[in-house]
């Protein structure tokens, strides 16, 4: 017997029906269109190829989140429902009175309004205050960023910025921490998405660190702390960090992030060349050596033919001072 059109009506009315229950409960689009990479457990971070048009904020939540606020949102208008059933009677009895005491009503309404225009007013604004500085930081920089690094990473220009761009408000200064989510597939160029980084966000002395293994790949980028300009001997740590060190490897200065800078004169090599301009620390840094080997008990020779960088060896016990041509000589024919 062969099918009316009103059966084929009926039965794709019904196959739509329960495809859409299925999206429903699978947490996807309505429209059954698949726009990023969530799945029902995982939250998704880029737009898929071939994706035209808007992506809204909720494409990407994991499907249990969007089932549960569904499922949520039905059981709040079945609930409002009944009580809208049982208030119904209430309402025809009440509407008497309220036409009896129509003025009052009119005022209680129109003070209501007032009110609720009131608090909707200092809300916008409040919140207009609270996020006007994470709004400048999308339109002045995380927007130019995601636009200058979508292309090299693969991503869709429609995708959210937010959804793999990781920027504080404080991310110029030097503890700040920038993290940029990396797709699965690792086919771009790592000069290039740092070249674009630095550039967008003005950076300068920043570090790259990769992490293209597990479930979720990312760069963090991080600026690099630069060394003190002087470490003082008086401070009980630069004290503690001297007294610590080997005999045979003096402190010469303390590098970026606190770390010692030495060169172990037994270890690594007999000889230390200090190369710099012009007030650049030579004298100083050939000081602070000669007098850690002063403190460990050595015998320390100045060779100053220029007279002036090293006035501080005149009288110290355990240091041989020559200036002279001749006595340099002398002092070099002896040691040899």
């Amino acid at each position: 017997m062969a099918q009316t059109k009103f059966d084929k009506q009926v039965e794709e009315s019904a196959d739509s029906l329960v495809r859409g229950i299925g999206r429903v409960l699978a947490g996807r689009d309505l429209d059954g269109v698949k726009r990023t990479d969530a799945t029902f457990w995982r939250a998704g971070t880029r737009v898929l190829p071939k994706v035209e048009g808007k992506v809204r904020r909720r494409s990407y939540k994991p499907g249990w989140r969007r089932l549960s606020f569904r499922v949520a949102l039905g059981a709040g208008v079945w609930e409002v429902g009944c009580l809208a059933t049982q208030d119904l009677d209430a309402t025809v009895q009440n509407a008497q009175e309220l036409r009896d005491n129509r003025e009052q009503a009119l005022a209680a309404l129109e003070s209501g309004g007032i009110g609720a225009a009131c608090v909707l007013t200092v809300g916008t604004a409040a919140y207009m205050v609270l996020t006007r500085e994470r709004r400048e930081l999308m339109r002045e920089w995380v927007v130019p960023l995601h636009e200058a690094l979508h292309r090299p990473l693969g991503l869709a220009e429609q995708t959210d910025p937010r959804r793999y761009l990781h920027i504080p408000k404080n991310f110029s200064d030097g503890d700040a921490e920038i993290r940029i989510d990396l797709p699965k597939h690792l086919d771009f160029s790592r000069d290039v998405v740092a070249d674009r980084i630095t550039q967008k966000l003005a950076l300068e002395g920043v570090t790259f660190d990769w992490h293209p293994q597990g479930r979720k790949p990312y760069v963090r980028v991080k600026k690099s702390r630069k060394p003190p300009a002087k470490a003082f001997f008086k401070d009980s740590k630069i004290r503690e960090l001297v007294a610590k060190a080997p005999e045979s490897a003096p402190i010469i200065g303390l590098g970026s992030a606190g770390r010692i800078v030495s060169v172990d004169l037994d270890a690594d090599s007999p000889h230390i060349l200090v190369n710099a301009s012009t007030g650049g620390g030579k004298s100083a840094t050939l000081r602070c050596i000669a007098c850690q080997m002063l403190h460990h008990g050595s015998l320390v020779f100045v060779l100053d033919t220029k007279r002036l960088s090293h006035p501080w060896a005149h009288g110290i016990d355990g240091v041989t001072y020559c200036r002279d041509i001749a006595d340099i000589h002398d002092q070099l024919i002896e040691l040899g």
